[in-house]
């Protein structure tokens, strides 16, 4: 009985020895995730507060309501997009020649001490100078009052005289656009018309016709559609995005994929990361310290499973802080050239710390990433990556991914600038990636067993080198003195 104790409490504490040595990373298991929905008016972007206002009574019911925040400093927008957004100099949406005015109906009852600015403006094909570019500003009314409108003239400015335009765009913020709003306020617009009737009805300039977007993250990640969001906002036209699965080894896991995104201009691919993300600031990357850590850990962990096209990679990095310095770093990095696990298998890789550094870091941030080879464009339909259970462990990697005897070494590493690469098969290509996942070098090489290489300027402490051949694709870990 003594002797099944002893073993039952040997047991007992390997496996919490074992617990302990791990560190789960936040929501790193995947399971849990926010859905958020927003209401769009088709045909425009918006940025920033903004929601329909159903408040008038008379025409049309459905208006766009634009607000600002003081506290937080925020502004609203709304553009037209037109079809060839976001470079809306080059054409937004057709009409049918130049106006000579616009009318605007609108409720600034409630604008406080702001006024709203309006740009509009008319291009003929993809001239990049607009033959009318007239920028006003609604005034606030008194608090109460009712719908009021505004008609402006549009003053032709085009070098070419009567040249007819084929396209508009319209920009409207609820702020005089300074960049900070002057009070807590908002502005509501019904309809934009243009008295003369040179428009078109695919404008959607009453605000009449509204879509849905419907976003499914996981909860405490930053992804590739919220940076997409904030270069072109929220559009009807984008449906669902997704990136929750339930093929894992427990509750959701993580699916990496390009997410193609159907645009008025055509079809936008993006490609497919998160980023932990530090709950009080509104975006996320590899460079800003996220999550809290007290320990010196020794590699980061993860299982995965999944498919590569040709020329895809998949990577996960992690970066370690001391305050707002760099101090150590971990990065996974596979491409098409190596075998993808078809079931959940364990990645390990070893954290490097800057040279020199004792302490213990204060926070982290990870990040996973599926891209072509080049790390910076999306990857091909066909590539699928699921990611799960992410932790941080004090043991070191022990783990062997993608075993090979190919020789491949780095001299001088340290280095103050210069290192030589020596491989024993041909290299045909090289890439240096800086621990924010940047590509700060990338070149082709002609067949050489050896190259000589240079830091570029300016860059961090530590580098990623990945070198490629006919058979090969090998990650080694740089460090710059």
């Amino acid at each position: 009985m003594n002797k099944i104790l002893t073993v039952f409490l040997l047991t007992l504490c390997f496996a919490f020895a074992r617990l302990n040595a791990q560190s789960t990373i936040v929501n790193g298991n995947f399971n849990n995730w926010t859905q958020n929905q927003f209401k769009v008016p088709n045909k425009w972007m918006v940025i920033g507060s903004v929601g329909m206002d159903s408040s008038k009574t008379a025409g049309n019911s459905r208006g766009i309501k634009l607000s600002n925040n003081l506290s937080s400093k925020t502004i609203s927008y709304a553009l037209e997009v037109g079809a060839a957004y976001p470079n809306i100099l080059n054409g937004g949406y057709p009409i049918s020649g130049t106006p000579n005015s616009i009318k605007i109906n609108y409720n600034s009852s409630a604008l406080g001490a702001d006024s709203a600015l309006v740009i509009v403006g008319f291009t003929k094909g993809v001239d990049p100078m607009p033959m009318v570019l007239q920028q006003f500003y609604i005034l606030p009314d008194t608090i109460g009052s009712s719908d009021n409108s505004i008609t402006v003239p549009l003053t032709y400015i085009h070098t070419i005289p009567n040249l007819v335009a084929d396209s508009a765009f319209i920009y409207i913020a609820s702020s005089n656009g300074s960049g900070t709003p002057n009070s807590t306020g908002s502005i509501s617009i019904y309809d934009i018309s243009f008295p003369d009737g040179k428009t078109a009805e695919t404008a959607n300039l009453d605000f009449e016709s509204w879509g849905g977007l419907s976003v499914l993250k996981p909860s405490s990640w930053y992804s590739s559609l919220d940076a997409y969001e904030e270069k072109v906002a929220k559009i009807a036209g984008i449906s669902q995005f997704s990136l929750q699965t339930v093929s894992a080894r427990s509750g959701f896991a993580l699916l990496l994929k390009q997410c193609p995104v159907v645009m008025q201009s055509g079809t936008e691919i993006l490609p497919s990361w998160v980023v932990s993300q530090n709950p009080s600031l509104s975006l996320g990357a590899m460079d800003i310290p996220s999550f809290s850590v007290n320990q010196r850990y020794a590699s980061l962990r993860g299982y995965w499973k999944g498919n590569l096209s040709t020329g895809d990679r998949v990577s996960v990095m992690v970066n370690f802080f001391d305050a707002d310095t760099l101090v150590g770093s971990a990065m996974f990095s596979q491409n098409s050239t190596s075998t993808v696990p078809g079931n959940y298998t364990l990645f390990n890789e070893n954290i490097v710390w800057v040279s020199g550094y004792t302490a213990t870091p204060q926070k982290a941030t990870i990040g996973a990433f599926l891209t072509d080879s080049t790390f910076q464009v999306a990857s091909a339909p066909s590539s699928v990556i699921y990611l799960e259970d992410l932790s941080l462990d004090m043991n070191t990697a022990s783990v062997n991914r993608v075993p090979t005897n190919l020789e491949i070494t780095l001299f001088p590493n340290p280095t103050d600038g210069d290192f030589t690469i020596r491989a024993a098969e041909p290299i045909k290509r090289i890439s240096m990636i800086n621990t924010v996942g940047q590509v700060v070098y990338q070149s082709t090489v002609a067949d050489l067993n050896e190259v000589r290489c240079a830091i570029p300027p300016g860059e961090s402490k530590l580098f990623w080198v990945v070198i490629e051949g006919n058979n090969f694709s090998s990650t080694k870990v740089l460090s710059v003195k």
